[in-house]
């Protein structure tokens, strides 16, 4: 302790952080320690009244600092900064914190021991982010990175049903970024899938790869859509490589088999069986071929160039194409462009969008065809009211029958109010009243507790009310929930239509199953029974 005393010297002009500014300082193999107080408990240095631990990269401070040569430092409730996170620890014991709490941004960690060596070595890692929850054996922190030994990542709230695991992965904390060799776990598998990388504040995209849906009218549909093909070096869940095997209209007299390969900015698609042929886009290049189109209006053959031109609010995108079809044939020349404007002061927003389709017919005697349209939106919110005013539509001027459907934009005009205030909610919906004319009004109420409640007054072609029940959706925490929707018509006649929708969550998934039957549509609604299953990441 002798050799101690002769430390305890003022050393504000060797280091330049606030522990230097400290009445006593003392230089230790820890870092530099400081505090307004200083006494002796036998061999024991005690700093009281700010005492501080200071070396690069680390600062921490806590109301006592007890130190013994060769024994290394205690203290309890200490706080401070260390790598660039702000650190909470309960003590110090030696030459390691324990229960430490760290936060940076939006990560927060908790770290049973934290060893102060350089750089700093934790163990037992649980890190929480706004994407994942991550556990981690080892942890070396620096002032840009942290490296992390046996690592392993789920976003599910409950469970780790769907989890990246990786033997060693680099953390960039200011970017949320995650870089290793990963493999991945779905439910009982492990699949590797090489060099991989994650975001941290980012959800992975992993939608659901699995179809299965049916209608009366339109048969079953099953199989495969966009399943993923990961490449070294990809974010999970953002995957440009995908395959596509899907049977659609089964059961009925349209069954056809879909194959399709996808990555960046190619698009293979091949399908034999009903409307049989072939689709290749590459970039902003599109070609089709079918040699029996099952209409009039399908193209037997077709090319496309239509690039897409982007500034600011404005989208742009000229078209040259070529098509086939059983009423017509030739080239056409086109351009296709929305501006989108938003103006916002105080409680009051205003969003305008434009929409512009024009398109020419050289070499042929097709005439010209033109379409106009946009839509105009008001919103003020204050609190607890909310009022909304919508107007959208579009015009053909020159001719409704353009000789190719691909260019066609159909007329229509929409017109909806709504006022909100707190759990309830009116809307007002007229569509089309040059046309098949339909007024919609309904009326909403959401409790936390009870759910939400839905009446509504269609009148289109035959007046209907409907009725609607929403069961509270659980909280993301709840690790097993069951949630129901339940929907029903009646018009003219009796019963219009019925429908439920069931879902189960579990600690990852939400499972949904989805049933309607329309009795009796309005206008050219599609009539019978449809229904579908889900599975989404919660």
């Amino acid at each position: 302790m002798k050799r101690a005393l002769a430390w305890v010297l003022l050393l504000g002009a060797a280091w330049a952080g606030p522990c230097a500014e400290r009445p006593y300082t003392l230089e230790t193999e820890e870092g530099l320690l400081g505090g307004e107080n200083l006494s002796y408990d036998g061999e024991v240095l005690v700093l009281e009244g700010r005492a501080c631990l200071e070396r690069e990269g680390l600062y921490l401070e806590a109301p006592l600092l007890r130190y013994r040569e060769g024994k290394g430092l205690e203290g309890t409730g200490l706080k401070g900064e260390a790598a660039g996170w702000r650190l909470e620890a309960k003590r110090l014991e030696g030459r390691a914190l324990k229960g430490v709490r760290l936060e940076r941004g939006r990560l927060r960690a908790e770290v049973e021991e934290v060893s102060l060596e350089d750089p700093l070595v934790g163990k037992g890692v649980w890190l929480a982010s706004p994407a994942y929850r991550v556990r981690a054996k080892e942890a070396r922190f620096t002032q840009g990175e942290v490296w992390l030994r046996g690592f392993l990542a789920t976003p599910c709230p409950c469970g780790e049903e769907v989890r990246l695991g990786m033997e060693e992965a680099r953390f960039d904390p200011m970017t949320g970024e995650l870089l290793g060799e990963a493999s991945l776990g779905l439910w009982g598998l492990e699949l590797p899938i090489g060099e991989a990388r994650a975001n941290a504040n980012r959800r992975p995209e992993l939608g659901n790869p699995l179809v299965l849906s049916g209608s009366e009218g339109g048969g079953f549909t099953l199989g495969l859509q966009d399943f993923p093909l990961p490449k070294p070096g990809e974010e999970i869940g953002r995957w440009e490589r995908a395959f596509t095997l899907l049977g659609t209209g089964l059961a009925s007299s349209q069954a056809a088999l879909r194959l399709g390969y996808r990555e960046g900015g190619l698009r293979l698609e091949g399908q034999l069986g009903y409307a049989a042929g072939i689709r290749a886009q590459v970039e902003d290049a599109f070609f089709a071929f079918t040699p029996a189109p099952p209409d009039a209006d399908t193209p037997r053959l077709e090319a496309r160039y239509a690039p897409t031109l982007r500034l600011e609010g404005l989208t742009v995108s000229p078209f040259l194409r070529y098509a086939e079809t059983g009423r017509s044939r030739g080239p056409t020349l086109g351009l296709e462009g929305s501006y989108r404007a938003n103006l916002e002061e105080g409680p009051f927003s205003l969003t305008l969008s434009p929409t512009l389709l024009a398109a020419l017919y050289p070499g042929t005697p097709y005439p010209p065809y033109l379409s106009l349209g946009g839509s105009l939106e008001g919103n003020f919110r204050e609190g607890d009211l909310h009022l909304r005013l919508r107007f959208s539509g579009r015009l053909e001027p020159l001719s409704r029958t353009p000789p190719f459907t691909y260019e066609k934009r159909a007329e229509f005009q929409t017109l909806s109010l709504k006022a909100g205030y707190g759990p309830f909610a009116l809307a007002y919906t007229l569509e089309n009243p040059l046309g098949n004319r339909l007024d919609l009004l309904e009326g909403e109420y959401r409790d936390g507790a009870l759910g939400t409640f839905r009446l509504a007054y269609v009148r289109g072609s035959y007046g209907e009310v409907r009725l609607g029940y929403a069961l509270p959706l659980p909280n993301r925490a709840c690790c097993q929930a069951f949630w129901a929707a339940l929907e029903g018509g009646v018009g003219e006649g009796g019963l219009s239509r019925y429908g439920l929708t069931l879902r189960y969550y579990d600690g990852c998934f939400a499972y949904e199953a989805r049933a309607q039957n329309v009795l009796k549509g309005q206008y050219g609604e599609a009539t019978g029974l449809g229904f579908s299953f889900g599975l989404s990441l919660r």
